[in-house]
């Protein structure tokens, strides 16, 4: 493997200035630091542009190193830590392309959308992100407002669902007449308030889950939109979940309702 050494080399500065969402926007790639996230990159190869190990626990990862395997450079443990945003890296990272998805695929399929309204705190975002890949959520839309899906901390907690679950930011109102209108697609959202309950709903193929931000929830222009409202009944002493866990449980039975033969 090749050894850089320097901060002037082109894809130290290219990962050092994909902590910010202009460049990762620009570029069209983002980071992955961690075992685990890169081991997950590593299932689609094609996608990373280039990785690295620091030289002191090289030893510790298998990295093939073949005509075909992604570039990989080992790094000093200084310039893997002005690579990564973690403060105790793990010793490997990856620069990894966006995964492109056409927004004409996505009006082909049937299933479950989810439409997230300002979502703004990295972690509830991974969680749902993750949540939706293992439940077959064919894909995510999210207004402006929402937290980057690319940003570091959104990354590292969808533990690769980021590269996995097809992606839509910045939903436009076209967009979404487009999916109540034209293909007839249920909007329901969701409302500590008001509505049914969660469960005493059937779920159509077409259906979008509409989930609105931790401090504010769902806009009033978006309830404008929706069919119908639903919530989730708890210990009335429990003023409100945690978003990320009140999408899981519903996603959950979507799923159990799509696949009651399992």
């Amino acid at each position: 493997m090749k050894v850089i050494s320097s901060h002037d080399n082109k894809y130290i500065k290219l990962a050092s200035s994909l902590k910010y969402r202009k460049y990762r926007e620009e570029e069209s790639m983002f980071l992955v630091e961690g075992k685990r996230a890169v081991e997950e990159a590593l299932e689609r190869p094609e996608l990373i542009e280039t990785m690295f190990l620091d030289e002191s626990m090289a030893a510790e990862y298998q990295i093939s190193d073949t005509s075909s395997s992604p570039d990989c450079y080992l790094l000093p443990s200084r310039l893997m830590k002005h690579v990564c945003c973690t403060e105790n890296p793990q010793g490997i990272a990856a620069i990894v392309r966006k995964t492109v998805w056409q927004w004409e695929d996505l009006l082909n399929k049937t299933g479950l959308l989810i439409l997230l309204d300002r979502v703004s705190d990295p972690g509830n975002m991974g969680s749902i992100l993750r949540t939706c890949w293992a439940l077959g959520v064919e894909g995510v839309l999210m207004t402006k407002g929402c937290v980057d899906p690319f940003s570091p901390k959104v990354v590292r907690s969808t533990m690769g669902a980021i590269i996995n679950v097809p992606i839509f930011t910045d939903v436009s109102e076209k967009q979404l007449d487009t999916l109540h209108d034209d293909l007839k697609y249920a909007f329901i959202c969701t409302d500590i308030n008001i509505g049914e309950k969660y469960y005493s709903v059937e779920y159509s193929s077409r259906s979008l889950l509409v989930v609105g931000s931790e401090a504010q929830g769902v806009s009033n222009e978006l309830k404008k939109r929706c069919d119908r409202f639903i919530n989730i009944p708890m210990n009335p002493r429990v003023d409100s979940l945690n978003v990320a866990a009140a999408c899981a449980i519903i996603v959950a039975e979507t799923w159990r309702q799509y696949h009651d033969d399992i």
